[in-house]
């Protein structure tokens, strides 16, 4: 499927998040395959998470990024699950991203809305990151 988005068009697929799981067992997943977790923390209410899942998370770039390069996980923070990863990371605002290394100690943070190609950029500055550790 092709959508117009500010001002180009782009194929659609999606970010695969990892759904029904623990914070724990995300980590042991992504202990088991060495990578990094990739986490939206986001709010059922909140537009500017609504929006990301709408336009940069279906973005065919972005999800070949970061579907081969991270473990997605997707966690409501208004939920009992999301209320963890909210204390253990402080998170204070709606949308968050965290990048995670598998032991669990935070690389870096975003928040707010991002146009795919700087969305990339941050998963490129992340995964450098990463490899100079």
């Amino acid at each position: 499927m092709l959508v117009a988005m500010g001002g180009y068009t782009t194929t659609l697929a999606q970010i695969n998040f990892v759904k029904g799981s623990s914070m724990s067992q995300v980590l042991a997943e992504a202990q088991k395959n060495k990578k990094i977790i990739f986490i939206d923390v986001y709010a059922t209410w909140c537009g500017p998470c609504k929006w990301m899942d709408e336009h940069t998370f279906l973005d065919k770039k972005v999800a070949e990024v970061y579907n081969k390069r991270f473990i997605n996980f997707k966690v409501d923070g208004d939920t009992a699950e999301g209320g963890v990863v909210r204390n253990l990371y402080k998170v204070g605002a709606y949308p968050t991203y965290l990048f995670v290394t598998p032991d669990g100690k935070a690389l870096h943070r975003i928040e707010g809305i991002m146009m795919p190609e700087t969305f990339i950029d941050e998963a490129n500055f992340v995964l450098k990151k990463a490899d100079e550790h």
